[in-house]
């Protein structure tokens, strides 16, 4: 086992242990203080148990966002850490450093799709979205190490994202193009939750989820969360993105329109 992941393990049941109420309530105001959370859209602190109840925070209201399908929304709080077109079957990870398409998705993909990397630090919301009405056609669960994904990390890391433990969601648009949504596990990210599999929160196995009739999420919706920060990546076609690197976007934020 690789140190982060032996690190994730014990951070884990840290996490999730419920001291008593003043106890709980000194750690999480350190937390939020430490990290600088604002709190304004979700609960009190009293009223997450753990640390990773607070990890896992939900909004108090749903946030409103354009619902018309030709506009994709962020899936997420976090940081645009790149944006761009995949060439020769590649995206970014970081400026200088590349990773394969095919050992990260297990799919090839053309000149036609963009990718966007989100990064969700400890500070930010840990839910992740759907930015567009989608239709799930498979979910893959591949294990891996838990490196940390900060930007440092990706620097240092050579495939970084094809190496840490990942969920990918193989989905289809309203406009009938394949739509790959990823959510990558991170240190002290042990935890992945997929809300139409809830296994997977445990498994630590590779696993292959395939839907005859696929599933349909609609836009906005919950598609899961992490325990504790990570990345998300979105691979699409033909949406043009008007979006920076280093951007801070926030879930429910248009990010993309259609091209027709």
């Amino acid at each position: 086992m690789h140190y982060t992941n032996l690190i994730s393990r014990i951070f884990e049941k840290l996490s999730h242990f419920a001291f008593c109420p003043k106890i709980q309530f000194l750690i999480n105001k350190a937390y939020v203080k430490l990290f600088k959370i604002d709190l304004e859209e979700f609960d009190t602190l009293q009223s997450y148990p753990t640390l990773d109840a607070l990890f896992t925070r939900s909004l108090v209201k749903m946030r409103s966002f354009d619902k018309n399908q030709n506009v994709l929304i962020s899936p997420c709080d976090g940081v645009v850490m790149e944006s761009g077109v995949c060439k020769n079957n590649m995206a970014m990870q970081i400026k200088g450093k590349n990773y394969g398409l095919r050992d990260f998705i297990h799919q090839d993909l053309d000149e036609h799709y963009c990718f966007v990397n989100f990064y969700l630090s400890p500070r930010d919301y840990h839910r992740f979205h759907a930015p567009i009405n989608l239709e799930v056609k498979k979910i893959e669960l591949i294990e891996g190490m838990l490196l940390p994904v900060n930007e440092r990390s990706l620097l240092k890391n050579e495939n970084l994202f094809n190496k840490n433990k990942r969920v990918v969601l193989e989905c289809q648009d309203d406009f009938g193009n394949a739509f790959y949504y990823v959510a990558i596990g991170a240190l002290n990210v042990g935890k992945i939750q997929i809300n139409v599999e809830s296994e997977i929160v445990n498994l630590k196995m590779n696993k292959i989820y395939e839907y005859k009739k696929p599933i349909k999420i609609k836009k906005g919706e919950e598609i899961g969360c992490f325990h504790m920060g990570s990345t998300i990546v979105i691979l699409s076609k033909n949406w043009e993105y008007d979006l920076k690197p280093r951007e801070k976007v926030f879930f429910g934020q248009q990010i993309a329109k259609y091209k027709e």
